[in-house]
């Protein structure tokens, strides 16, 4: 006979899920669609020659633990048209006559387990009813699933009747967990090492989409940073110049990391796809929240700060949405620029009403730029102890470059790690007009 290749899951996080419901109400036609998804396949002869040995303690161990006369783990096959028997664990001859490979429409107990539950089969006539895969007076049925996505069924038997508990139900769970982490760390060590270099991929094509760290033009220094440590960014910086000056941007899209990072991209290409145009910083927020809310689902939000420096005037003129933080370093200390000014977050509503905001900067003084989570690694209780601990940093600061503003800022948001996290310094400097 020839034994259909498994189904073996990654760690890695899954949108599919798993609708749980009555027998009565599963139908077959049902079973694709409960464990559909891209997967990587290991064969049946690779799986043996790696797990048995410790699959095979942990069903020792998992039957002595609940006196079960039977234990057994079952896989799906690629197909997801079959169990395949892996290992078992028998206290009894007659166990050993267990059906190695069976069909899944007929298997009811196994189909019941993969909408989420315990089965517990607590006669011998239910057995036989549910389609065990062993004759036994009891059994008990526990699915084995990875990030809301079925992997297979945990079988054990019992020559004796059984009483169904709370406390056996809940240690089944925890041996099938125990299984699943087992299986999915030691099994896909080569996938694993796939999506890390996948994630590697898209860092590099994100980190190649950001502008140069350092940018000069006439009267104005400018300097970006984003934490080279986060797996994947969800925020941005970015600089396009022309002939009036330089439009700066710095984003955060709100969301998991994935979702996060790809609404990162699309709010970038909408900024990108405005520069030509030579908008006002309000104007390019109102098209990027319009390009966001008519070509998303509705649920992909995110800030976005603009600023425009004009190389022949000191004035700056910015706009902003959402959350992120514009300060301002004089010789009078340091400030927040627009407080509660600021616009809804893109992605709210189809209109953002966001409005222009200008200040005049001197030679030497400096606007530091912080999305929300940089912002918020600063230590401190409130939003004014972490600007009081800024300026406590940098001082006046008006010998540093904008070079020099980072790094100093950068030792404020060391407990990072791995975060992601961006920051933009901007300094004016003296012109050569």
């Amino acid at each position: 006979m020839t034994t259909p290749p498994l189904r073996i899951f990654s760690d890695t996080a899954s949108t599919s899920t798993v609708d749980s419901k009555p027998l009565a109400e599963l139908d077959f036609s049902d079973v694709e669609l409960l464990l559909e998804g891209d997967t990587p396949v290991v064969s049946i002869e690779g799986l043996e020659s790696k797990v048995k040995q410790q699959v095979g303690q942990i069903l020792a161990t998992a039957a002595t633990a609940l006196s079960a006369d039977w234990t057994a783990i079952y896989l799906l096959d690629d197909e997801t048209q079959n169990l395949i028997l892996i290992d078992q664990c028998s206290q009894s001859d007659r166990f050993q006559q267990a059906d190695e490979i069976r069909n899944l429409k007929y298997s009811t107990a196994d189909l019941e387990a993969l909408t989420g539950h315990v089965v517990t089969l607590d006669s011998s006539q239910r057995m036989e009813y549910w389609n065990a895969p062993v004759n036994a007076r009891a059994g008990i049925c526990v699915p084995l699933i990875s990030n809301d996505i079925p992997m297979g069924t945990l079988w054990f038997s019992f020559e004796n009747e059984l009483e169904a508990t709370q406390h056996r139900s809940a240690l089944c769970e925890v041996i099938a967990d125990r299984v699943v982490d087992y299986l999915t760390r030691r099994l896909a060590p080569s996938n694993s090492q796939k999506h890390s270099d996948m994630a590697d991929l898209a860092k590099r094509w994100q980190h190649s989409r950001l502008a140069q760290t350092h940018f000069e033009i006439d009267g104005w220094d400018i300097q970006g940073w984003i934490n080279p440590e986060a797996p994947v960014h969800h925020s941005f910086y970015d600089w396009q110049s022309g002939a009036h000056g330089v439009d700066i941007s710095i984003a955060q899209a709100q969301g998991l990391s994935i979702e996060a990072a790809l609404t990162a991209a699309v709010i970038q290409t909408g900024v990108r796809a405005t520069s030509h145009e030579f908008l006002s910083p309000a104007d390019t927020l109102e098209r990027v929240n319009e390009y966001l809310w008519r070509g998303c689902t509705g649920d992909q939000f995110a800030d976005l700060c603009q600023i425009s420096l004009d190389k022949n005037s000191p004035q700056v003129t910015f706009s902003n949405a959402g959350s992120g933080i514009l300060l301002s370093v004089t010789k009078d200390g340091i400030q927040e620029l627009a407080v509660n000014e600021a616009g809804p977050e893109l992605g709210v509503m189809d209109y953002g009403e966001y409005e222009n905001q200008c200040c005049v900067t001197q030679q030497g003084e400096f606007l530091i730029l912080l999305t929300e989570n940089a912002f918020q690694a600063i230590e401190g209780k409130s939003k004014q102890d972490r600007i009081s601990k800024i300026q406590r940093t940098v001082g006046k600061g008006s010998r540093l470059t904008a070079e020099g503003m980072i790094k100093r800022l950068r030792k404020l948001t060391l407990n990072l790690i791995d975060e992601d996290a961006t920051i933009v310094v901007i300094k004016r400097v003296k012109s050569n007009a």
